[in-house]
């Protein structure tokens, strides 16, 4: 008859996705040079990738430094997701300064995974 209210949950924080670089097919090969990245490779028809885009905006905005940060939506840019071998989504590539891949990670993951790994890359430095 009564039902108990569940408390709400707490408004997110507004994410500013502009420390998120938008990678193309046309882009991809001067976006990946020069520093550390990390590629977001996603679709918009894909749950985890639209679960996960929040947490990567996020820990993108709070690392203002050496690292950067890209998302390419696999769809709309096939032959980058070839080029670097995309079979699942979302993964996320790291490249090194001379553009070569030197990590990946299939399906979304924590934001304190994320964030290890960009202080692994900060280390490096």
């Amino acid at each position: 008859m009564f039902r108990r209210r569940q408390p709400e949950a707490p408004a997110a924080e507004p994410v500013d996705s502009s420390a998120v670089q938008v990678i193309t097919d046309a882009t991809f090969m001067d976006a990946t040079e020069g520093g550390w990245t990390v590629v977001d490779f996603w679709a918009a028809w894909c749950g985890p990738c639209t679960a996960f885009a929040p947490i990567f905006a996020a820990v993108a905005s709070a690392h203002d430094g050496p690292v950067r940060f890209g998302s390419c939506d696999v769809d709309a840019n096939p032959a980058t997701a070839a080029l670097v071998g995309i079979r699942s989504i979302p993964t996320l590539v790291v490249f090194g300064p001379d553009g070569s891949e030197v990590g990946r990670s299939t399906g979304a993951v924590s934001r304190g995974a994320l964030e290890a790994t960009v202080r692994q890359l900060l280390a490096r430095e």
